[in-house]
């Protein structure tokens, strides 16, 4: 084996030393463990090249996210764990690729515990490659330097090294002094934040708190939550509120309280980009004239106490790039002798409900600017995700495909778009939901599934992406997966009323209706106006139990007819009505829009009926009407 040149301590590795790293590099990001997944592939490739740049000391879960990751300046690794995660799969995919197809490797590339940066250990007995350590020691010879390029640096991970030994370590003593004077500030203003969490700001000057600029990398719809006011009395401490009995009570809300939950709840939503404190503010690039126009929102509000211990909420969004408020609402159901988490969930999922879902103000406004600036075509990847949006209102086939090509291109050209990944995947079921057009000659459930993965994979937290893959795992007839999919995305975004109403529909086709019918009933209380895809699950429901006239009442809100499920499902609320010529005629409507329902009409029975009971009922109802039930090869599968 070639012996790997060693690396004198004035720096960074020589151009022989850094070739047999990238070689080695090459070949694992070429293996089937790192090839299949762009966020891991990213993360070595930036924490291995880092280090070969002699920028060991700036691997930290920061520089990660952005640089890696493609988060933005805003990002927190205390808030959010992603990088920690990741580094564990990246660990894990390591070993796996060293056990197996990487035995043979000359070098062995180790992210380990405790630290980002890339340990290169030779294997069957070469040198090194080795490096300066980040705090400055120099290497005393290259056969007493450990078989690494440089010493892990500190990270936001687990140090095993206590950090007051690694600084103190080498340094100067007036450089220990200053640190110590540093962090002595440092612990007055954390204990001036839990006093008054703004108040910390008095003790540094104007020119180190200016706010850090938000850029719009997709072109999502950016939004800020300011602090929330108080006005009114005192809020009462339960022991205080006559007929209580010490219950908790809406007193024990406050402003803060609210401003933090609400901030909470709209992050949670996939189509929103949330600043994470008062100390970032946005990038505004509003209007025409701007080379990828985005909206820009605040959120704002004012908390009124009242005697009794009640309290009011009066929001005010803002549309920042004119100026103008776009929403205005006061919530008053915060009321004595109430339970405040409860009631403060309620609360934060009926303003979800009016401005963060997808059909809300948020997105409404969004669209209009979109428009007015040029049209999708010109908003990025963001533009992609209102083409989609905009076939689930039409459902017209060429703009399925105009959709399904945009989100294409988007996620060739950024393989870490998750929510790109995540609405292909609905495109692509689309083929068999509602007979749009393929482009491919891959079953479109298959390509649905690796898109559903992918998406999941680049963003776990993502409630959508769970959402998603619980409609493949549904169309694939795997129980299991659809309410494991649909309970993880419940979990990861609780204030989403579509999702709730979605995994209710689901559960009714499985057969599990007295479930899903409460989740159905829940979601039409907090939000009247669903999408009228939702209607679907509706008629069905009705149905399945036999009411006729509740199905009726259901069908007649069903979306026009080039939904290809709304007319499945008008054409078996009319069955049930007795109404056979406009049952037949949808029927005849439905293999029109989706021929598949005439060529394999028990495939697709099966496909939108998992549950065996469920399935036999309808397939004797649409063969009374017409469509009879032929056993093919794609039903056999």
């Amino acid at each position: 084996m070639e012996a790997v040149p060693p690396v004198s301590a004035a720096g960074p590795p020589d151009a022989a030393a850094a070739e047999v790293v990238r070689r080695a590099l090459a070949q694992v990001l070429e293996s089937e463990e790192l090839r299949s997944s762009p966020q891991l592939s990213n993360i070595l490739r930036f924490i291995v090249e880092a280090t070969l740049q002699g920028r060991a000391d700036a691997i930290k879960g920061y520089t990660i996210a952005v640089e890696a990751l493609g988060r933005d300046a805003s990002f927190d690794p205390q808030a959010d764990p992603i990088v920690r995660v990741e580094a564990t799969r990246l660990r894990r995919a390591l070993e796996r690729y060293y056990a197996g197809a990487g035995a043979g490797d000359e070098i062995e590339i180790v992210v380990p515990r405790g630290s980002y940066v890339p340990q290169f250990l030779p294997r069957g007995g070469g040198n090194a490659v080795a490096a300066l350590p980040p705090d400055g020691e120099p290497a005393t010879g290259a056969d007493e330097v450990p078989s690494v390029v440089n010493k892990p640096s500190p990270t936001d991970a687990d140090d095993r090294e206590p950090r007051g030994q690694r600084a103190g370590r080498g340094l100067p003593r007036i450089a220990v002094l200053a640190a110590a004077a540093f962090a002595l500030v440092f612990i007055v203003a954390i204990a001036v934040d839990m006093v008054d969490p703004r108040g910390w700001r008095a003790l540094v000057s104007d020119a180190a708190l200016r706010p850090v600029e938000r850029a719009n990398r997709l072109g999502i719809p950016m939004i800020e939550v300011r602090a929330f006011d108080t006005t009114g009395g005192k809020p009462l401490p339960p022991s205080e509120i006559a007929g209580t009995s010490g219950a908790i009570t809406s007193g024990d809300f406050t402003a803060r309280a609210l401003e933090v939950r609400v901030r909470d709840a709209l992050a949670r939503f996939d189509l929103l980009d949330v600043l994470a404190s008062p100390d970032v503010r946005p990038s505004l690039n509003c209007g025409a004239g701007s080379n990828s126009p985005h909206s820009v929102f605040a959120l704002g509000g004012l908390v009124e106490n009242h005697d009794d211990g009640a309290i009011s909420l009066l929001l005010r969004l803002s549309d920042l790039c004119d100026g103008t408020i776009v929403w205005s609402r006061e919530f008053d159901s915060l009321k004595r002798g109430s339970d405040a988490t409860a009631s403060e969930v309620a609360l934060v999922r009926d303003i979800m409900a009016a401005i963060a879902e997808p059909y809300g103000v948020i997105q409404a406004r969004a669209r209009a600017q979109v428009t007015a600036a040029g049209g999708p075509a010109n908003a990025g990847s963001y533009g992609c995700v209102l083409m989609a949006f905009s076939y689930w209102r039409s459902y017209r086939p060429e703009e399925h495909e105009q959709a399904r090509t945009c989100l294409e291109r988007a996620v060739a050209s950024d393989p870490t778009f998750a929510l790109g990944y995540a609405l292909l995947a609905e495109l692509y079921l689309d083929e068999i939901r509602n007979g749009a057009p393929s482009s491919s000659l891959k079953p479109a459930i298959n390509r649905a599934l690796a898109a559903a993965e992918q998406a999941v994979e680049l963003a776990p937290t993502s409630s959508t992406a769970q959402r998603v893959l619980m409609h493949v795992h549904f169309f694939r007839g795997e129980r299991g997966g659809v309410i494991a999919a649909g309970e993880a995305a419940l979990a990861l975004n609780p204030y989403d009323v579509e999702v709730l109403a979605d995994f209710g529909g689901q559960l009714i086709l499985l057969g599990d209706a007295a479930r899903g019918e409460a989740m159905l009933a829940s979601a039409a209380q907090i939000a009247p106006g669903m999408p009228p895809w939702v209607d679907y699950y509706r008629v069905m429901a009705a149905y399945l139990r036999g009411d006729a006239p509740a199905a009726a009442a259901a069908a007649d809100q069903l979306m026009g007819e080039g939904f290809a499920p709304g007319l499945l499902a008008r054409a078996l609320a009319a069955h049930l009505a007795g109404e056979t010529d406009a049952a037949r005629a949808d029927v005849r409507r439905l293999t029109e829009v989706a021929p598949i329902w005439a060529a394999e009409p028990e495939a697709m029975v099966a496909r939108f009926f998992p549950s065996p009971e469920i399935a036999k009922r309808v397939k004797a109802d649409l063969a009374a009407l017409g469509l009879p039930m032929r056993k093919t090869s794609a039903a056999a599968n």
